[in-house]
C-alpha cells in the first residue's frame, strides 16, 4: 500500500481515547449533549473511522486492523459492555456506540462483532435499527457463526421489531444474499418466526437468481 492511501491521523488523538469515547456514549444516552463533549467526540470518532472505508470494496482492512483508532474504539466497547457498566448505565451506552461506530468497526480478531454478543446475551433491545444491516448480521466470525444465525438458532431474535426485523431478512448484503437465504441454506429457517415466511418473502431472489423457497428445498434434500 502506497503512503498516499492510508488514512490519516486523527488531528487530536486525546478526542478519541477510550476514556473519552465512554465518558461521551454515556454522556449522551443520559440527554446530555455537552457533557464530555459527547457530539464532539463521537464526530471525531465516526470521521477517524469513514477514513479506512470499512463498508466499501477498497476498505483499508489491513490499516484499520493496526490502527489506534481500532484499538480505542474496541477497548471502549468492552468496558461499556462489561458486569460493571452493565449494572451501572444498562446498555444504552454500548448500543450508542455500536451505532455509531458500526458493527465492522468492532470486530475482534477471531470476527466476533457485537451483534454476535448481541446474539449471545439476547441484547438486541440496545442496538439501534440502523446497526442491523445485511451485512453486519450475515459476518461470520472464525466458525463460520453470524449474528443473525446464532439469534435466530437461540429463538432471540423477538427483541428486534417486527418491522425492522422483516426489512432486515429481506435486505441483501454487498454479496446478493439475505438472512432468509442465509437461514434457508444453514438449515434453520423452519426456526424463524411466521411473519418471515411470507409468500412475498419466500419468492425473494438472490444473486442467482435462487429464491429463499428454492434454497431451502436444496438444503433439506441435500440431507436426505
Amino acid at each position: 500500500m502506497e503512503t498516499s492511501q492510508l488514512p490519516q491521523a486523527p488531528q487530536d488523538h486525546e478526542q478519541t481515547s477510550a476514556k473519552r469515547i465512554v465518558e461521551a456514549v454515556i454522556s449522551l444516552s443520559q440527554g446530555d449533549p455537552w457533557g464530555a463533549g459527547g457530539t464532539y467526540v463521537l464526530n471525531a470518532l465516526e470521521q477517524d473511522i469513514a477514513a479506512f472505508r470499512l463498508n466499501e470494496a477498497d476498505a483499508l482492512a489491513e490499516a484499520w486492523r493496526g490502527s489506534e483508532c481500532r484499538a480505542q474504539v474496541r477497548s471502549a466497547e468492552t468496558m461499556l459492555r462489561s458486569e460493571q457498566f452493565r449494572e451501572e448505565s444498562g446498555l444504552r451506552p454500548w448500543g450508542l456506540l455500536v451505532g455509531t461506530a458500526g458493527a465492522l468497526a468492532l470486530t475482534d480478531d477471531e470476527g466476533r462483532s457485537p451483534l454476535h454478543w448481541a446474539a449471545e446475551a439476547n441484547a438486541w433491545y440496545a442496538v439501534p435499527e440502523a446497526a442491523l444491516t445485511a451485512d453486519a448480521m450475515l459476518q461470520p466470525d472464525a466458525g463460520g457463526e453470524t449474528p443473525f444465525g446464532m439469534a435466530a438458532k437461540r429463538h432471540a431474535l423477538h427483541n428486534i421489531s417486527e418491522e425492522a426485523l422483516v426489512r432486515l431478512a429481506g435486505s441483501r448484503n454487498r454479496a446478493g444474499d439475505t438472512p432468509l437465504h442465509h437461514a434457508a441454506r444453514g438449515g434453520y429457517l423452519l426456526t424463524l418466526p411466521r411473519f418471515l415466511k411470507t409468500e412475498e418473502l419466500l419468492a425473494l431472489e438472490d444473486s442467482e437468481g435462487s429464491t429463499v423457497l428454492e434454497c431451502h428445498h436444496a438444503a433439506t434434500h441435500a440431507h436426505d
